[in-house]
Formats: structure tokens, sequence, C-alpha cells
């Protein structure tokens, strides 16, 4: 059964008339009634209902598939963190790996958190123009400098990447990043930071408010003693043909990086 959260008559009608459905009036009737009863999929009418349902839609995508006689799949909005404990393990070449891997349905947005004059490696391996960038959105801080920042990499795939220099990104704060998830989590399905090898409150605020956190490691037994120590929890994925990592897999949910994929089920 789905949770259609609409207040517009004509809106309930349409979808009622493709499948039945439980109809809730306001966000806060529809939180209520997912406590009591959970849903396939929670189909939203102008409502931002991110933050509470992992499985939305929009009555617009969800009229448009059914229009087409497609199936309406199902795609659980993530937030994943890739982290290291040091450099050199992989990390921005593991995102690349995310973003090939991912369902071509999913609406994937990368947001690139490495700072550094000169530009990033992520922007260098994907051959990501100069402009837009993040420093442009941190600039005006509207809804409509965030999409402007955007750089269409392919259909499905949008990347935020990090300036050029330094200096456009100085002050940004822990409220910024919150606002760049609130405002990804409103337009995409998956949203990916590439975090730099370091904890400061910027990194913080995005482990946070990650649903999976990834640290990449190159298969060091140092690394995994470092991984050990951090309070949030971590998928590690082992960069490396080393063996001395594999005593330490009962202390991890440890992924090889071949089966990548693993990470989006």
């Amino acid at each position: 059964m789905n949770l259609l959260i609409s207040n517009n008559l004509k809106t309930i009608e349409k979808i009622k008339k493709i499948e039945p459905c439980d109809v809730a009036l306001s966000l806060e009737s529809a939180v209520l009634r997912e406590k009591q009863k959970k849903y396939e999929l929670v189909i939203t009418d102008g409502f931002d209902a991110s933050q509470f349902f992992k499985n939305t839609i929009t009555t617009r995508d969800y009229l448009k598939k059914a229009a087409e006689g497609k199936e309406t799949k199902i795609i659980r909005q993530e937030v994943i963190s890739v982290w290291s404990v040091k450099g050199g393990t992989g990390k921005t070449t593991l995102v690349k790996r995310l973003i090939d891997t991912a369902d071509k349905n999913a609406r994937m947005l990368v947001v690139d958190f490495n700072f550094q004059d000169g530009g990033s490696d992520l922007s260098f391996m994907l051959e990501l123009p100069v402009v837009p960038h993040l420093g442009m959105y941190l600039k005006e801080k509207t809804k409509k400098s965030f999409f402007e920042s955007l750089i269409k990499y392919t259909e499905n795939v949008s990347i935020l990447q990090a300036p050029p220099k330094r200096s456009f990104v100085k002050d940004i704060t822990p409220d910024d990043v919150e606002e760049i998830i609130k405002l990804g989590r409103s337009a995409f399905d998956i949203i990916i930071f590439d975090l730099p090898n370091t904890l400061n409150e910027i990194v913080d605020t995005v482990l946070a408010n990650s649903t999976k956190r990834i640290v990449v490691s190159s298969g060091l037994v140092s690394e995994a003693r470092r991984i050990k120590e951090l309070e949030d929890s971590f998928i590690v994925i082992i960069n490396s043909p080393n063996k001395s990592w594999k005593v330490y897999y009962k202390d991890f949910e440890c992924i090889p990086i071949e089966q990548i994929e693993k990470i989006f089920k």
C-alpha cells in the first residue's frame, strides 16, 4: 500500500484511479500514519517529505511513470559519505565507481569537499569545467544558486564540485553543509560526499547526516586500528589485496572493492 500526501482533491482522484492508496492531508498527518503502518511508497504533492521518509516520489514523477506504463520502482534515499583515515587509498576513484555502479534510474548528486588550490582530483578525473562550483553557491546561499552551481555529468548524475581555490570556501559552516544536504534531498535519490582524509566540523556534519558512512582502506593494519577508535559505524571498503586485514573483518562491515555494488543494497 502507498501513502499519498496531498490536499488537492483532483490529484487525490487521479492517483486513486491508478491504484488504491491511503491519503494524508498534511505532512504531520503522514508522519503519524507511518508510525502505525509501513508504506511501500510515499507520493508527495508539493511537500518536502525527504527528511521523514526514504521511499518518496513526487506526484509528477508517479503520474509520468504510470502514463508510460512503467512500474514505479522504489529507490531508497541515501546520503553516502566516502572518507579515509589517510591519503592515497583510492577514495576519489571509489566515488567514480559508485557513480558508474548506481541504478541509472536513481537521481544522484555528488558533492566534492576536497578543497585545494588548483582544483580537486575528482574535477580532473571527471574532466569537469572550472565553473560552476560550490563557491558560487556559498556566495548567495539560495535555492536558485544551489541548482545553478550543479554540473550535469550524465542524464541522472549532477556534480557540486570543489572550487579551484580554497579562498572560495574559507567561510563554509556546518549550517551550510546541512542546507546543502536539505536542498540535495529535495531533488535527488542518492547524495554522495567525497570527503577529505581529515576530521573537522565540516566532515563531522556530513558524517552525522549520512545514512551510510564509507571509509576506504589501503589494507594497512594501522588503518584498522584507527578505524576501530572511531565512534561512528562505518562500512570499510578494502582497496588492496593485503590479507593482513582479514583478522579485522569480524570487527567491521567490510566489502572488497570488487563488490562495491553492495553499497546500494
